[in-house]
């Protein structure tokens, strides 16, 4: 394998990491309440500014990941409860003003409280070393990133799947009345799938912060490719983002060493259209979405 394929699948990897994680909390709001919540952008970047904070006051950013989630998994529930609880039997499109306008409230006060500087976070001595295989590299901090995002991505699924909580969130996405019908409290799952959605936003910007820099807007980037994983990877399915992000991210990683950065979205873009085209439900979407 040359030094430059080396460094593509090297660079894929993080993406897939943050993408997957990512995604993951989107297409649980998305998929369980049908509220396209563009409000996540700024979950993203907040996630990203708490774990700035933490480190400022002399915390090690990958022990707190789990504070810096709980602040946005707090924020999540406000969101859920003061708004989107009240707008649920609307249309799809007020879903999206409303969080839209949220997300501008919340990155607004980001920018009075932090300027638009951009800000970094210095990564604890253990994780300043890389990985060489020839011309390419893998620094520490990438491959620890990479592996909270696969645990935390498994650990969902595990939540998901394995957990009477986990089946009483796959009922309601799959019959709100029925869910109603057995018991289930929907409000109550409604709240817990925000918060979860919330934390795990919190997650991605908290893990890409110490990658990348820190800005109100660095999450704005992020959900257009996590809408694009989302598309890709289609709705139903715990492992569907993870496909999309595996796509996307090897896809990103090649065009940008390839061609540089500024193609990445435009290929990503293609993509999308491609697979609408084919396969409008996504690559491992569920059929009872288009219904």
């Amino acid at each position: 394998m040359t030094g430059l394929a080396t460094q593509i699948v090297f660079d894929a990897l993080l993406l897939i990491g943050l993408y997957a994680i990512g995604a993951l909390g989107f297409s649980l709001i998305w998929g369980v309440l049908n509220v396209l919540n563009l409000s996540y952008a700024a979950l993203i970047a907040v996630g990203g500014y708490t774990s700035y904070l933490f480190w400022q006051a002399g915390l090690d950013p990958i022990l707190a990941l789990p504070l810096t989630m709980m602040v946005t998994g707090a924020i999540g529930w406000l969101i859920q409860w003061g708004a989107l609880d009240h707008i649920l039997r609307g249309p799809a499109s007020l879903g999206i003003t409303l969080t839209y306008g949220i997300n501008l409230v919340l990155i607004g006060l980001l920018l009075h409280a932090f300027t638009g500087d951009v800000r970094g976070i210095e990564v604890p001595a253990y994780l300043q070393g890389s990985v060489r295989m020839g011309d390419a590299q893998l620094t520490y901090a990438r491959i620890v990133v990479m592996l909270i995002a696969v645990a935390l991505t498994a650990a969902v699924w595990w939540f998901m799947d394995r957990t009477e909580t986990g089946a009483a969130i796959r009922a309601t996405r799959l019959d709100t009345e029925a869910a109603q019908l057995v018991g289930i409290r929907v409000r109550s799952i409604y709240r817990l799938v925000a918060v979860l959605s919330a934390m795990l936003a919190g997650a991605t910007g908290g893990l890409a912060a110490l990658v990348y820099t820190i800005s109100p807007q660095m999450g704005d980037h992020l959900l257009i490719n996590i809408l694009i994983v989302n598309v890709l990877g289609g709705l139903g399915s715990i492992v569907a983002p993870l496909v999309g992000a595996t796509v996307l991210g090897i896809t990103n990683s090649a065009v940008g060493n390839y061609a540089g950065a500024t193609y990445s979205t435009v290929i990503g873009t293609v993509l999308v259209l491609a697979i609408l085209f084919l396969r409008p439900s996504g690559l491992m979407g569920k059929k009872f979405y288009d219904e």
